[in-house]
């Protein structure tokens, strides 16, 4: 790498963390604002208020009501280049938060236990960053806030069909998730297939109600039920190849009234996840013949709904070495944290698969919050601190990519 690049580098790492650091009051303020009043998916209509506030201030153009609640905020220079997309989810969680933070919910039943609040504050801080080097900057920055991370089909096709990634027309996008797996200032990266499909099974039994004492004059779907979830494990067991990761949970159980009363129906639902999309159709066929068939031989009938979720979350591999030399440039060389797949699920997955780009994990504990419990939990918190290093993190990427410093030119 050329000297004058090197020197460019640290200059610029350098001044998005002073930036960052000096905003931080801001950030928090933004977080914990957010985390008071948290909106459910396709809901975030206060949220998009505060989020579009955010932006006029900077004097950023933004496109609102995108997939409903979503806003895309432009940052424009005067000079031409490539565009580079940056995301954030909006969405809470119908989960009673038990945190007993003074900025606890006010919204009973919603809280946001996956960090989109730390999620919205931390590109808010890296726009304000990047605002001060409107005039430096070689292209444009979309700043993506989507709606419904949290609920299939996702607010992503959404922000897709309604234009999010052109007029300008998207180059890159990026997006990061706060995780309590991984210490403030770490960054988790993994290339390729880096977090499973997600889809949603729901399955109705029918046999025969009658009395429980006259099992011979009834069919008891609920024996079936059980009969068919132990079935549905065996395809994981026996149908998979062992090197594809994969599970299949069944998640509730909804049949019967009284102790001694066989019901006429039984209601199974559940998740099936791959990392492998040809093994995914595969088994979809699968679920619902065994499910069918398994219900037939023991007298009943079944229904099987399978709504299709997001697809594998797969990460281009020169954008995601791009993110990994960013981070050691930014945050140190021993920041970049090689990382396992996860089975959870991500809507991004719809951005990667009509956009190169990647999509990381930034740590969010230390010993101030101790291993926190994990994303989803009522107890979800994190060291807010993580927020100085997301943004800067933001931001310095964002810069990096668009004047093309560094050997590993995208």
């Amino acid at each position: 790498m050329a000297a004058n690049n090197l020197t460019t580098i640290k200059f610029t790492s350098r001044m998005c963390l002073s930036l960052a650091r000096e905003i931080y009051p801001e950030i928090v303020k933004l977080r914990r604002h957010l985390h008071q009043y948290p909106e459910l998916a396709f809901e975030e209509r206060y949220t998009n208020k505060v989020i579009a506030h955010e932006l006029s201030r900077l004097n950023i153009k933004t496109k609102n009501g995108v997939a409903g609640t979503g806003i895309v905020g432009i940052l424009e220079s005067n000079k031409r280049g490539r565009v580079i997309a940056l995301r954030a989810d909006m969405d809470a969680l119908p989960v009673n938060e038990e945190t007993g933070l003074p900025f606890a919910s006010k919204h009973l039943g919603k809280m946001h236990a996956c960090g989109h609040d730390t999620h919205m504050s931390m590109l808010i801080g890296a726009a304000k960053i990047l605002s001060k080097f409107r005039k430096e900057l070689n292209g444009t920055v979309k700043f993506l806030f989507q709606p419904s991370e949290e609920k299939n089909p996702g607010g992503a096709p959404s922000m897709i069909k309604s234009g999010a990634l052109s007029n300008p027309e998207v180059d890159v996008i990026f997006g990061q998730h706060i995780t309590p797996d991984l210490p403030v200032g770490a960054v988790g990266i993994r290339p390729g297939p880096t977090m499973a499909s997600a889809d949603e099974i729901y399955i109705t039994i029918y046999g025969k109600g009658g009395h429980g004492a006259k099992p011979h004059q009834a069919i008891d779907p609920i024996l079936i039920s059980a009969h068919v979830i132990t079935a549905l494990q065996a395809i994981i067991s026996r149908s998979r190849n062992p090197l594809d990761a994969s599970v299949l949970t069944i998640g509730s159980i909804h049949g019967g009234t009284a102790t001694n009363i066989i019901p006429d129906s039984v209601k199974l639902t559940g998740t099936f996840r791959a990392m492998n999309e040809r093994w995914r159709a595969e088994a979809h066929l699968l679920i619902k013949q065994t499910a069918e068939q398994t219900a037939r031989g023991l007298g009943g009938k079944c229904k099987v709904e399978i709504s299709r979720g997001y697809p594998v979350l797969i990460n281009s591999e020169a954008e995601t070495e791009f993110v990994r030399k960013a981070a050691c440039e930014l945050l140190g060389k021993k920041s970049a944290v090689n990382i396992p797949p996860v089975m959870g699920a991500e809507d991004f997955a719809y951005y990667l698969q009509k956009k190169p780009g990647t999509f990381w994990w930034i740590g969010g504990s230390s010993r101030k919050t101790g291993r926190t419990t994990s994303l989803h939990s009522s107890r979800f918190k994190i060291d807010e601190t993580a927020m100085i290093y997301g943004a800067a993190f933001l931001a310095y990427l964002t810069l990096r990519y668009l004047s093309g410093l560094g050997e590993n030119k995208l």
